[in-house]
C-alpha cells in the first residue's frame, strides 16, 4: 500500500514512512522520496550548494578513476567522491536533476538505515514526548542539504557505521568511518574521534564537567579562536587541496564576507541556543543520574554522547562548516533521550522533550524555508507522475 499511495502523495507517503520503518515498503519509499527530492530541485536559488553543483556537473568533463585516485594521492583534491560520482553518470547524463537524484538516492540509503535503526529503539507507543523525539530526529537528517553532496552523503555513511560499531559490535562498519573522509576531507576528525571513543573508555565524570565548559565556550568563540589549532594543524596535512580550503575557511576576510549573510547569523543563534540546551540538560542529568532507571545501553549512548558533545561543539565556531558536526551529537541525542525516557517516564527528562522544538525552532524554520528554495511547492502536493513530467 505505501508504493501505491506513494505514486498519489509521495510527500504525504514519506511523513507516514518516517514512523513505520519497519516495514520494507515504508524503507523503499523513504529512499525513494530523497531520489525525488533530489530530482526536483530547481537550481534557482543562486546562494544554494545545489545550484553550483549544477552548474560544475553540466560542464564536467568525465575523467578515468585511476586520475581521480592519482589526483587524490598527490594532494591536488581533498576527496574523490564526487569525482567518482560525475564521471560515472557522465556516461549516460548530462542533467543535473538526474545527478542530484542519485545523490538522493545513494545517500537515502544510509539515512533509512539510520532513521531505521533509531526506531528500532522504541519500545514504546507514540506518545507526545516518542512523536517529539522522531520528529526532531527527521529534522536533524536535513534533507534541503542535499545539494551539498559530499556533506550530505558522508554524515549518514559516518553516523550509521558509527553506531553499528559502538553499539550493536559491529566491527564491520569500520570500513564506513574510513570511507567518510574519502567522501568528505572533514571526516577526517570525526573518524578519529570515532577510533578514540570506541577504544578508550573515558569516564563519564570527566566527559560531563568537559561538555559543559566547551559549550560555555562556544557561545563566545568565532572562527579566530582557532588560529593557533589551524597553524598546528596545517603543518600536519599532507595534501595542498586540503590545507588550501582550510586555509581559505580560516582567512579573516572570508569569515567577514560569511558573517554578512543573515542564514550564517541564523544559524550561530541557533548553535548558541542549543548550547544552553545542552549544558541545562546535561546539569540536570548529572543531578539526577543516580535516580534513573538506567541500562548498559543507555550508559554507553550517554557515554558517547558526551564525547561527541565535547567534539562537537569544540567545532561549532569555526566559519561556517564547523557546526556541520553538531549533527553527529544531535543523532545521539535523540537516540538517548529516547531510551532514557522510555525507562523514566514519570521524571522531568519529559519537559526537556518538549522544549527541543522551542529551542531548535530556528533550525526547523530554516530547514522548511530551504526545503522550499530548494524544490518550491510543488513536491508537497503533486502527484509522482506530473512531478516527474514537469522536471
Amino acid at each position: 500500500m505505501h508504493l501505491i499511495f506513494y505514486i498519489l502523495s509521495p510527500f504525504l507517503t514519506f511523513l507516514y514512512s518516517c514512523f513505520d520503518l519497519r516495514k520494507r515498503t515504508a524503507q523503499i519509499v523513504f529512499v525513494l522520496f530523497f531520489g525525488l527530492f533530489g530530482y526536483c530541485h530547481s537550481f534557482e536559488d543562486t546562494r544554494a550548494d545545489s545550484y553550483r553543483k549544477a552548474q560544475s556537473f553540466t560542464d564536467y568533463a568525465a575523467r578515468e578513476y585511476d586520475d581521480i585516485y592519482d589526483n587524490f594521492k598527490a594532494g591536488e583534491q581533498k576527496d574523490i567522491y564526487e569525482d567518482v560520482l560525475y564521471s560515472t553518470l557522465k556516461h549516460f547524463t548530462d542533467n543535473p536533476h538526474i545527478m542530484m537524484m542519485f545523490v538522493g538516492l545513494i545517500a537515502g540509503i544510509f539515512y533509512m538505515l539510520l532513521a531505521r535503526r533509531f526506531l528500532e529503539d522504541r519500545l514504546l507507543e507514540y506518545t507526545l514526548p516518542v512523536a517529539i523525539l522522531v520528529i526532531m530526529f527527521i529534522f536533524s537528517l536535513n534533507i534541503p542539504q542535499l545539494g551539498g553532496i559530499r556533506t550530505f552523503t558522508a554524515f549518514p555513511i559516518f553516523t550509521y557505521s558509527l553506531v553499528k560499531l559502538l553499539f550493536d559490535g559491529k566491527k564491520a562498519w569500520i570500513v564506513g568511518i574510513l570511507v567518510a573522509p574519502l567522501i568528505h576531507f572533514g571526516y577526517i576528525i570525526a573518524s578519529v574521534a570515532a577510533f578514540i571513543v570506541w577504544l578508550v573508555r573515558i569516564p563519564n565524570t570527566l566527559l560531563h564537567f568537559v561538555a559543559i565548559f566547551i559549550c560555555l565556550a562556544s557561545i563566545f568563540m568565532d572562527t579566530s579562536s582557532y588560529s593557533g589549532a589551524l597553524d598546528m594543524m596545517l603543518g600536519s596535512v599532507d595534501n595542498e587541496a586540503i590545507e588550501s580550503r582550510l586555509m581559505n575557511y580560516g582567512d579573516e576576510d572570508t569569515d567577514l564576507e560569511f558573517n554578512k549573510s543573515l542564514t550564517t547569523r541564523l544559524i550561530r543563534l541557533n548553535n548558541q541556543a542549543s548550547a544552553i540546551f545542552f549544558v541545562l540538560l546535561l546539569i540536570y542529568i548529572r543531578r539526577n543520574w543516580s535516580s534513573f532507571h538506567t541500562t548498559r545501553y543507555t550508559e554507553r549512548l550517554y557515554n558517547v554522547l558526551l564525547f561527541f558533545v565535547i567534539v562537537s561543539y569544540a567545532l561549532i565556531s569555526y566559519s561556517v562548516v564547523g557546526q556541520r558536526f553538531v549533527h553527529i551529537a544531535m543523532v545521539l541525542l535523540y537516540m538517548f533521550l529516547l531510551n532514557l525516557f522510555q525507562h523514566n517516564r514519570n521524571t522531568s527528562i519529559k519537559v526537556f522533550i518538549y522544549l527541543m522544538p522551542i529551542v531548535f525552532s530556528l533550525h526547523i524554520m530554516w530547514i522548511i524555508y530551504n526545503c522550499y528554495c530548494n524544490t518550491g511547492l510543488d513536491i508537497y502536493y503533486q502527484p509522482l507522475p506530473m512531478l516527474l513530467l514537469w522536471h
